[in-house]
């Protein structure tokens, strides 16, 4: 799907309270240390070309804060469940750099505050998408860098997700309150960008085989300011 309507308040809460029980029976350091074997040389290969100056934020960083391997001076971590991560593993996240604990559809910063946002697995699992992906136009500088990461889902499978939030979530036990297709996330991230690449990580076939999901990592630059009209010069 291209455009999904935010989800109520009442379901994005439950998919939070889903992943604060999830990470609960998770042990931090061998997450960290698998996420900085998959996705530490990608971030590196795409922000190499960054000075080490340059300010990062990293959306839905949850405990592992993946960008603290980075060698850049600034970061900024944002999650809603910041503050439950740092009860929950005591001096384990990062003192490096700025934590909020606050949603991304609007984030307190003034406007091309960032070189380089990363979102990895978050869109899914947010209250509104749009409003996100809107935000981060906002927030990145010019030549900045947007790199997602996320789940995609065959057609007929994020179809039918979004109809049974609609109409009977109670049978849903999904935590991710949004299923998108790979068209339906190309066309949200090209309203507000450009996608430079694209990349498949990995590949899982349910046991229907038209649900296909996919791992996928999209690199994206802002989309050129519209021209000024005559008039307005």
């Amino acid at each position: 799907m291209s455009r999904h309507k935010p989800v109520s308040r009442f379901l994005w809460q439950a998919s939070q309270k889903s992943t604060l029980f999830q990470w609960s029976k998770k042990n931090l350091k061998l997450e960290r240390a698998e996420m900085e074997m998959s996705m530490l040389p990608l971030l590196t290969q795409h922000t190499k070309q960054y000075s080490a100056d340059s300010s990062i934020l990293e959306i839905g960083c949850g405990p592992v804060c993946i960008s603290h391997s980075l060698p850049h001076k600034h970061k900024t971590y944002l999650d809603p469940l910041i503050d439950d991560f740092r009860r929950m593993f005591p001096g384990e996240l990062p003192e490096d750099g700025e934590q909020l604990a606050c949603n991304a559809e609007r984030i307190n910063k003034e406007s091309n505050s960032y070189d380089i946002v990363i979102c990895l697995n978050t869109l899914s699992f947010s209250m509104n998408p749009e409003l996100i992906v809107n935000e981060v136009e906002r927030l990145l500088k010019p030549g900045g860098i947007f790199i997602v990461e996320m789940r995609t889902h065959s057609a007929l499978e994020a179809r039918l997700h979004y109809w049974l939030l609609r109409f009977l979530p109670r049978i849903t036990r999904s935590p991710r309150p949004y299923y998108y297709s790979l068209k339906g996330i190309r066309k949200t991230l090209e309203r507000h960008f450009y996608i430079n690449s694209e990349q498949k990580l990995k590949k899982q076939i349910l046991w229907l085989p038209f649900f296909k999901r996919e791992q996928r990592l999209f690199v994206c630059t802002p989309q050129r300011k519209k021209a000024v009209a005559k008039s307005d010069l």
